[in-house]
Parts: C-alpha cells; sequence; structure tokens
C-alpha cells in the first residue's frame, strides 16, 4: 500500500529580500513553480530533500526568488 506523503517546506528566498517561510503541503513542489506566500508569488529555483521521510512525513527545502506582489484573483485562487 503507498501512504500518501505530507511535506514541511522550508522556502528560502535568494537574495535575502523576504525571510522566506515554512509551510506543509501534500505535493512535492517543482522547479518553475509558483508558490505564494506571504501576499506574493515566487518561483522555485531548487528543491532539496533535507532528510528522508520519517513515515508519511517528508521534509524538504526549497530556494526561490520573488515573482510579484499577488493579485485579489491569485489570493481568491489558492
Amino acid at each position: 500500500m503507498n501512504e500518501e506523503v505530507f511535506y514541511k517546506v522550508s522556502y528560502v528566498v535568494a537574495g535575502g529580500e523576504h525571510p522566506g517561510a515554512i509551510i506543509n503541503i501534500d505535493k512535492m513542489p517543482d522547479v518553475g513553480e509558483q508558490v505564494m506566500f506571504d501576499g506574493r508569488i515566487f518561483e522555485i529555483l531548487e528543491v532539496m530533500e533535507l532528510m528522508p521521510p520519517v513515515g508519511n512525513f517528508g521534509f524538504l527545502h526549497a530556494t526561490c526568488r520573488y515573482v510579484r506582489d499577488a493579485t485579489s484573483e491569485d489570493m481568491a485562487n489558492s
């Protein structure tokens, strides 16, 4: 049986222009995807596994870059 894996992701913003975030998600992020937190949109540049999953829980690091401020439409679709 294949258990669903949940992830705790540490998002670090390149250049230090934003402090980043730690977010629980249910799908592993992919390079090139966009993520929204703190009212802003970021593009994922790199994803690294910090340690092997423990049970059905994985720990990841994602480096991202600021793209733009989120619009009300972005926030409604999240």
